[in-house]
């Protein structure tokens, strides 16, 4: 059965040749139904693994490589002979035409392609469709882990768990989020659920045995796992780097839904339309990564074809890449040419059928330009005419989008600019204000120098990048050239022509607001280039001008802000650059070329410390072992990478190194301070310390010079060494890519930034620890829990909360928070309420009364507070708790009538139910001001706190002392009634309506006495009230016709006598012995929510003493609410599975009618 060609690395010693050719071989399995030892070996290895390959297999071989394409499987001989046989007659006789093994291997491919399409009715454009085994497995994936569908599933693999000695097979999915591991044999599950958030390393592991393994860390365990795949452990490498890139700026993966409507040809087919997403992710990283592109430019496709360079009249072949904005070339040398094109400059694409160079026909594609520039040839272009199709596309699309952008710029006066002018002009480059101490004759070399070049290889964007532009670069940059070489290979001038007037109406706003970024730069700018004239004390044009520019970008980015050593790499860059132009420099460093350098932890500092220690241990390992024990690579990343040397050499040297950092990227960075540390061997392994080890560095680099004949005559010793021969020496010594440096800046990332996280917790941890009882392995776990919601979430939409987590001031506490779902699930975790048939209800109101910003999320501490106060030993606390959530304001007037609650509508609008809440809070929060002023002279400071003295939460939060309880507003009838049914709830199943066993029998007894008790307590309460109104109306009613002055006094003592009347307690209330009353209770339902009503059951109320008083009372109650719940064990399990076990007779359904409104 012919197949899609398939790229096999070897023809495999598994597998037996029958037939072969100068093309293809015909292969059989080795230990299918055949005797001896090897054969059974390989029928075991097949069964092991569960790959059980067909038998039979037919390969094709290009001359001159390794790999083999996989053309056919059969499960019999006959099948595959029968294609062996069509191959003989239809393909062999015409591959022997061609001239190129390349030609021949497109042919093939080609024909079997439209083969398997014939023969299958498959359309090779339709790679977005899943695939029936993909749909399987997602069923699969999601029946196991119980996970919600918005999870989904990336890819899955066949592979092999090592735990310990024994291998398990099964399948390994991935989503987005998160890794799992199925398998079940001879009735053994095993389960395994990783976050990529949690996971610390991984290691792709050799040896015999564990060939092909891969080792992934976490905190605790480590898991490894052979999966006989590259395909797979890259994905497994991409997904890591999303979660932990998620850590460090909460970026959230979002799909490309345009990726659906593309035109395509020659895609591999995916298992799924993420995992093409992210493959071509990736290839657009890479690809703006190469040609130092803007962000949003998006990769389209590639082909392979040759470039026509007209400086030596050759084709040089390559790979042409397709963006939604360039079209760029590279040779597949390294360095050898390059080349990028801006569709917005091409006026037309054309076909060319004629070769540049000998005359013969050709399939090739010219790049006309505008401004009668010089056009772009390109040869033997495979599949040219959908690539013209595709590239016309493009071309129209960028012109309109160039339309959309001049139209916006010219509506808004710039891009986004509000009305009005910048109130400052740009500064030009200081060296045109301040003469620059050079030589003149090596300036005049070097710009005749890059004249030829220019007028050789092109200028500008679309010159041609070739080894000669790297020498030049290396030797330095004439000053006259520098800004322009600078802003084109960096990048930085795409984004200056995308946003003519950004940086102009950024930085005018940005001065003029308060902002501890802009305090920062104010302390610096006096230190960032002294020696310079426009940024000493009496100059303010530097200082003015590098302002503007850090407050400008601290505004654009505000996750990075400011950091210190910005202000010594834009002081520099001042010098040869505009204003303006300094800014997308800057942008183009802390965004593209050195990304999380410079925010506020310096992640990427740290992490390229790691990889310039895996570095030295490559290539000088004689010092490495000196180099770890002296510690000091965290002082060359800080000091020598974040300011790229200007803060260790003076800034007309260092410059040099800017020339070829921001042509040929970070690489340079490591490759220079390789070399350093090479030329000082002998001086490193002599140090006895770290600051030793630095200041002997320091002596060397006092030795390096720029490129000027009247330097290196005056240096000393003639131990000199210029700048230029360091940087050409350390590239030539050290092959590093900038490909290689990606690669171990993910390794390390993951170490970096999961302790960055460690440390993070261990201060949140630390600030909630004086509000909890419970210990710091109990809130490690509830933390994890709410970190890795937190990121779910913020993956899933943007997170509200993201810029006010970039104010420094804020608690520890305040940066992880949980919304309504997260602590639902924490409820139902670790709260003995859960199977309660209220327990909708009483989450909803603890969560809404810590909620005060009403914003739909409560921090992690306020989440510690309730969760301590529910499952702690604590039982004042969690009387208190029951009963606050039981106070007016709390309880929607609608929820205290039941009847009305189980009728099928309440037909209330909106407005009346928000007034009627308005009314029942306001009777709370007017209690809680009287008692707030009657003790504003012994509370002190504690009074002026509003949290604490004017809503319910400060009730929650405060010591349990005498005078806080007394604090605590009373408790109407109507809604002690609801808290007595509560506690009945708490101890029954919802499910059972009586009680069933002994102990249910003596709860329900104990709070049955405990209810009657303070019904009787709150009519005594209502008969003392009665006589104190019936005495205050005879006294008014005596006094009608006094003066006005004297009415209002009466008016006042009345309030006064009101308000003392509440506070009296019941005779015997402390004890809880209270005479029977012979009065008939009134009921629930008869008892008006009428504030201004004068019915004397308004004035029904019992206190928390009271309540809490007669609870003690009952043995049972005492214990049952004095035994602490275990939280740990629960959250473990969630952090470890990341979903809720439920056994089958713990499965409650609750049916929630309140609606939440404080």
């Amino acid at each position: 059965m012919w197949i899609l060609p398939k790229e096999v690395l070897v023809s495999g010693p598994l597998w037996k040749t029958e037939k072969a050719n100068q093309h293809f071989i015909f292969q059989s399995r080795k230990g299918r139904g055949k005797s001896g030892f090897y054969n059974a070996l390989v029928e075991t290895f097949d069964n092991v693994l569960v790959s059980k390959p067909p038998p039979y297999r037919i390969l094709y071989k290009e001359e001159g490589k390794d790999s083999f394409m996989n053309l056919s499987v059969s499960m019999t001989e006959e099948e595959s002979l029968s294609d062996w046989q069509w191959l003989e007659e239809n393909l062999i006789p015409k591959v022997r035409d061609f001239e190129t093994p390349e030609e021949t291997t497109d042919y093939v491919c080609g024909k079997i392609s439209s083969v398997v399409a014939d023969e299958h009715n498959v359309d090779l454009n339709t790679s977005d469709s899943e695939t029936k085994e993909y749909k399987a497995a997602k069923s699969k994936f999601y029946n196991l882990f119980n996970v919600p569908e918005d999870e989904k599933l990336v890819s899955y693999y066949s592979a092999t768990y090592w735990n310990g000695r024994i291998p398990v097979q099964g399948w390994l999915y991935m989503t987005v989020n998160s890794l799992a591991f199925y398998a079940f044999i001879l009735g053994s599950e095993t389960k395994i659920m990783l976050r990529w958030t949690d996971i610390t390393d991984i290691e792709k592991s050799g040896g015999l045995l564990l060939q092909g393994s891969v080792t992934i860390s976490t905190r605790t365990e480590k898991y490894i796992f052979s999966l006989f795949s590259k395909e797979g452990y890259d994905l497994i490498c991409q997904l890591a780097n999303m979660g932990v890139k998620k850590l460090i700026s909460e970026q959230s993966y979002q799909k490309d839904e345009q990726l659906l409507l593309k035109k395509s040809k020659n895609i591999p087919r995916k298992s799924s339309f993420l995992k093409r997403d992210l493959d071509a992710r990736k290839e657009s990283e890479l690809y703006r990564t190469m040609f130092s592109l803007p962000s949003e430019d998006v990769l389209d496709g590639k082909v392979p074809c040759f470039l026509f360079t007209p400086y030596n009249k050759k084709y040089r072949f390559g790979t042409l890449y397709l963006g939604t904005r360039f079209a760029c070339f590279s040779s597949h040398i390294p360095g050898l040419v390059s080349l990028v094109i801006p569709l917005k400059d091409v006026s037309c694409i054309e076909k060319h059928n004629v070769n540049a160079k000998t005359g013969s026909s050709d399939e090739g594609i010219v790049f006309s330009m505008k401004n009668c520039g010089d056009n772009f040839v390109f040869g033997q272009v495979e599949d040219r005419d959908f690539v013209v199709e595709k590239l016309c596309e493009l071309l129209s699309l960028s012109s309109r989008e160039g339309c959309t952008r001049s139209n916006s710029v010219v509506e808004s006066g710039g891009a986004g600019e509000p009305s009005g002018q910048p109130d400052f002009e740009c500064l030009d480059p200081l060296m045109t204000i301040y003469r620059e101490s050079v030589d003149l004759t090596s300036e005049a070399c070097k710009e005749i120098n890059f004249e030829k070049l220019f007028s050789e290889y092109g200028r500008g964007i679309s010159m041609y990048r070739t080894d000669e532009t790297t020498q030049l670069v290396t030797r330095g940059i004439p000053n006259r050239f520098r800004r322009e070489i600078w802003m084109t290979f960096s990048g930085a001038i795409f984004d200056l022509e995308a946003n003519p007037g950004y940086y102009a109406r950024l930085a005018s706003e940005s001065v003029k607001k308060k902002s501890l970024a802009n305090d920062e730069i104010e302390r610096d700018l006096h230190r960032s280039l002294p020696e310079h004239p426009a940024f000493q004390i009496d100059s303010k044009l530097g200082i003015d001008a590098l302002r503007r520019i850090l407050s400008a970008y601290a505004a654009r980015n505000p996750q990075i802000g400011y950091c210190q050593a910005m202000n010594i790499v834009a002081s520099v860059l001042m010098i040869y650059a505009s204003e303006e132009d300094v800014f997308w420099l800057l942008v183009a460093i802390c965004e593209r070329l050195l990304p999380d350098y410079y925010n506020t932890k310096v992640v990427g500092a740290l992490v390229d410390q790691g990889v310039l220690g895996d570095l030295v241990k490559q290539f000088l390992p004689e010092i490495d072992a000196k180099i770890e024990n002296l510690g000091m690579l965290h002082l060359i990343s800080l000091s020598w990478f974040l300011t790229l040397f200007a803060s260790v050499v003076p800034y007309h040297t260092a410059v040099y190194v800017m020339d070829c950092f921001f042509y040929s990227g970070s690489k340079v960075l490591f490759q220079l301070a390789l070399m350093i540390m090479k030329n000082n061997n002998k001086c490193l392994l002599e140090s006895a310390d770290d600051g030793e080890a630095m200041l002997k560095l320091g002596r060397f680099f006092r030795l390096v010079t720029r490129d000027e004949p009247d330097l290196l005559e005056a240096a000393e010793d003639n131990l000199s060494i210029t700048v230029s021969q360091l940087i050409l020496d350390a590239h030539k010594t050290f092959p590093i890519s900038n490909q290689q440096i990606e690669k171990l800046r993910l390794k390390h990332r993951l170490k970096v930034v999961q302790g960055l996280e460690d440390g993070q917790m261990k201060n949140v941890l630390r600030s909630v620890h004086n509000f909890t009882t419970f210990d710091q392995d109990a809130l490690k776990s509830l933390f994890l829990l709410i970190k890795n919601e937190q990121l779910i979430r913020i993956s899933r939409a943007k997170d509200p909360n993201s810029e006010e987590r970039l104010d420094p001031s804020l608690p520890y506490y305040e940066l992880y928070k949980a919304d309504f779902d997260t602590f639902r699930q924490i409820f139902d975790l670790c709260s003995s309420w859960r199977k309660s048939e209220v327990a909708d209800q009483l989450c909803l109101r603890m969560f809404r009364i810590m909620d005060i910003s009403r914003d739909g999320f409560i921090n992690f501490k306020d989440v510690v507070i309730l969760l301590d106060m529910m499952c702690s030993s604590d039982l004042q606390k969690k009387l208190k708790l029951l009963y606050c959530l039981h106070l007016p304001g709390v309880i929607h007037p609608s929820e205290l009538d039941q009847n009305e609650l189980e009728g099928a509508e309440v037909a209330t609008d909106a407005q009346d139910y928000f007034t009627s809440g308005d009314l029942e809070i306001g009777k709370t929060l007017r209690f809680l001001r009287e008692r707030s002023e009657d003790n504003l002279g012994t509370l002190g400071e504690a009074a002026s706190d509003k949290s604490s003295l004017s809503s319910i939460q400060g009730l929650l939060v405060k010591h349990d002392s005498k005078l806080d309880m007394r604090k605590i507003p009373p408790l109407p009838q109507k809604h002690f009634v609801l808290l007595w049914k509560t506690l009945y709830s708490l101890f029954m199943d919802s499910n059972t309506s009586l009680p069933e066993t002994d102990l249910q029998q003596k709860l329900y007894h104990s709070v049955s006495l405990v209810g009657t008790l303070l019904l009787q307590i709150g009519e005594v309460g209502q008969k003392f009230d009665k006589r104190n109104r019936t005495g205050s109306l005879e006294e008014n009613s005596s006094k009608e016709d006094n003066s006005l002055s004297s009415s209002v006094s009466t008016d006042d003592n009345l309030l006064s006598s009101t308000s003392e009347s509440e506070k009296i307690e019941a005779p015997g209330a402390e004890s809880g012995i209270v005479e029977p009353t012979t009065e008939p209770v009134q009921k629930p339902d008869q008892i008006k929510n009428d504030e201004n009503s004068n019915n004397p059951a308004d004035n029904w109320s019992i206190t928390f003493e009271q309540f809490l008083a007669s609870i003690l009372t009952e043995s049972a109650l005492v214990d049952h609410f004095s035994q602490p719940s275990d939280i740990q064990v629960p959250l473990d399990e969630y952090n470890s599975y990341g979903y809720i076990k439920v056994k089958s007779d713990e499965i409650v359904t609750h049916t929630a009618n309140s609606v939440f409104y404080v």
